[in-house]
């Protein structure tokens, strides 16, 4: 019999060789791992398995501090997913040829969505209180009751383009609001006077046109919208919006629409404070015509009222801005409306969420 040397066959080695030289070459030929580097895979390289969640981000303004802002006007721009502030506000309606007061406590909730969308809601809590002319002379009446609740999305359409410049490209918001009537204004009770009425007793719809433009140091904003006010049915000694008139007997309310202009000016005189102050006008008018329910049988009525105001924020970190705002508003015009003179304060607690901007 033939003899054969120790070792393999040379088919075997052959296929051996073959096997070995690409994992040899392979690894020297190849870049060295670095400290720290997985070599487990899949390799997300291109981002196919997890989603690019800076889409959620908003748009970031070079120049933008946390102010309180104007009383009335809102702002364009809407919270960032995952960001929301809550805002109490003090609001005291000052009527002194009626020997009316009406301080309304409102406490709103702004909440970030999803990319250029925001929800928020409204809820007034309100204390009246009438002397003469009102209430009988020496007489003086109190009643304490939640407002009507208010509850509406926001939809940023456009971003601040330049914030720098003027004439550059506004933010540009529409706002669909919704009210509810969790006032009270049934049941009325005679010897309150109308001041246990809290609310209309309407369900309203209404949609807003916001616009904010920065151009540092100042800011502009103006706000138009309509609002529609469903009929509703009441009671006696229901004091109609205007505040004046009340009816006589049980009957069914209509309300003509509800033209609703608003505007301010805001002058940032320290960013890192969002120290400044804020110039702003706010009016409304109810027309004789409801847009869906033909004429109205409550009364017209506008005015017009300026409100200057200073604001300031403090504390300001990374996750957290605090801002304060004081106004005071004094009647320019009004028209089948009392004067209303309305001092008004409002404090704004933001958080900052993982796509946010508040406190850069």
């Amino acid at each position: 019999m033939p003899s054969y040397s120790p070792g393999l066959c040379h088919p075997m080695r052959l296929l051996l060789i073959m096997v070995l030289l690409p994992i040899i070459f392979g690894g020297v030929l190849s870049p060295p791992v670095q400290a720290g580097e997985s070599t487990e895979g899949p390799q997300d390289v291109n981002g196919d398995l997890i989603p690019d969640l800076s889409e959620m981000a908003p748009h970031y303004l070079s120049w933008g501090p946390n102010t309180s802002g104007p009383m009335f006007t809102g702002t364009a721009e809407v919270e960032p997913v995952g960001s929301f502030f809550y805002e109490p506000y003090w609001f005291d309606y000052l009527d002194p040829s009626l020997g009316m007061a009406s301080l309304a406590m409102t406490q709103r909730l702004s909440i970030g969505l999803i990319k250029n969308w925001e929800f928020d809601i409204s809820i007034p809590f309100i204390s009246n209180q009438a002397s003469a002319p009102t209430a009988p002379a020496g007489t003086t009446v109190n009643a304490f009751g939640m407002g009507d609740t208010l509850v509406w999305l926001k939809q940023q359409l456009t971003n601040d383009a330049d914030p720098f410049h003027f004439w550059a490209r506004p933010a540009l918001t529409l706002e669909y609001q919704f009210t509810l009537p969790t006032g009270h204004f049934l049941t009325l009770n005679p010897r309150l006077y109308g001041e246990d009425q809290t609310g209309d007793g309407t369900f309203n719809e209404a949609i807003y046109m916001i616009m904010r433009k920065h151009f540092k140091p100042f800011m502009l904003y103006l706000q138009l919208g309509d609002i529609i006010e469903n009929p509703t049915q009441v009671g006696t000694g229901f004091t109609f919006n205007n505040g004046l008139v009340t009816t006589p007997q049980a009957q069914s309310v209509v309300n003509g629409n509800l033209v609703w202009f608003s505007g301010a000016f805001e002058h940032v005189l320290n960013d890192k404070w969002g120290a400044g102050y804020v110039l702003e006008f706010f009016g409304e008018s109810q027309t004789g015509q409801n847009l869906l329910f033909g004429p109205a049988n409550a009364p017209a009525w506008s005015f017009l009222w300026v409100d200057p105001g200073i604001e300031v924020t403090w504390p300001d970190t990374e996750h957290l801005s605090v801002t304060w705002g004081l106004a005071m508003g004094f009647p320019v015009y009004q028209s089948n409306y009392p004067a209303t003179y309305t001092p008004m304060g409002t404090i704004t607690v933001y958080y900052n969420g993982p796509f946010g901007y508040r406190g850069e």
